[in-house]
């Protein structure tokens, strides 16, 4: 893909669900890490915290990005595959819904990497909530239950 996929192309990849390759965020998924967050700021200014997120973390970058939809990347460390990040931003009453699907460019398996990097994600915005706090005025990330 050479553009960030627009949000109806998003909520139809989410709405596909996981795969042996792909995770993606759900409200009540039995796994915690994989449910949905909402934070308590308008959609431009979780993107651009996001996007600060992403570009300290290793291997990560932004690739792309458009209203509703950050699309980020991470490289592997071992084989350097890239996984497809993509981030989806829905404001609802001055809070943001943030939605996530990762996906391994090649393979059948990913051996859980996709959840992993869901996983990296959430903690890099717990670690910057931590350090420019407050941010958000009361952003505390919750899962979507």
């Amino acid at each position: 893909m050479t553009r960030a996929p627009t949000a109806a192309e998003v909520t139809a990849l989410l709405a596909k669900g996981p795969g042996s390759n792909v995770a993606v965020t759900r409200p009540g998924a039995a796994d915690p890490v994989l449910r949905p967050r909402v934070l308590p700021a308008p959609r431009a200014v979780v993107a651009r915290a996001l996007e600060g997120v992403i570009g300290a973390m290793p291997r990560w970058r932004v690739a792309g990005r458009n209203d509703d939809v950050l699309w980020a990347t991470r490289r592997t460390r071992l084989f350097r595959f890239v996984d497809d990040v993509y981030i989806l931003l829905t404001e609802q009453d001055g809070q943001t819904l943030v939605e996530v699907r990762s996906a391994s460019r090649v393979g059948r398996s990913d051996l859980g990497q996709n959840r992993r990097n869901i996983a990296e994600l959430w903690r890099g915005i717990e670690r910057f909530l931590a350090l420019h706090h407050p941010p958000i005025p009361g952003a505390e990330p919750r899962a979507v239950s």
